[in-house]
């Protein structure tokens, strides 16, 4: 659980920014022109999928968070480049042990899929890994929303 004293910082990323970086990203797609044929539709599907991650990202804040920072690493190891994010201090904080050291073994099976669901998830701890959870979840919200008022927006009428 998070302290008393630090609220969970969950808030969404503006619309504004998800929408404009995800446009430009996909006028850039249509300038290369790479997809006339039907057989490159999977590539387009990949290429379109990835521009949609990478803009949530960004519109996240880019590194602040830990699944974002794992977005676009793996969207940089992809395209063949090394990138690096600055290093964050890291918080020096005393934590009081449990009594006992004993987890519920389901509890830790059901974290332990959510940290292969949530990107960067693989070495957050518990408390960490919901805050992240939750913000990742609402920033997907965010990106189908705003998809889906793309597709209205362009559906013939």
């Amino acid at each position: 659980m998070a302290s008393a004293d630090k609220p969970i910082n969950t808030d969404v990323p503006e619309k504004d920014v998800f929408t404009l970086h995800f446009l430009q990203s996909l006028s850039n797609l249509r300038r290369q022109n790479t997809f006339n044929s039907p057989e490159k539709t999977n590539d387009r599907v990949k290429k379109i999928k990835k521009a949609a991650y990478v803009s949530m990202a960004r519109a996240a804040g880019g590194t602040n968070r830990l699944w974002s920072r794992a977005l676009l690493r793996r969207a940089a190891k992809e395209n063949s480049k090394v990138v690096r994010f600055p290093r964050r201090k890291k918080r020096v904080t005393c934590l009081r042990r449990r009594r006992s050291n004993r987890r519920d073994p389901v509890e830790e099976e059901e974290a332990e899929r959510l940290r292969n669901l949530v990107p960067g998830g693989g070495g957050m701890e518990t408390s960490k890994l919901m805050e992240e959870t939750a913000h990742y979840i609402k920033c997907l919200s965010m990106q189908v929303k705003v998809m889906q008022c793309l597709v209205d927006g362009l559906a013939p009428k």
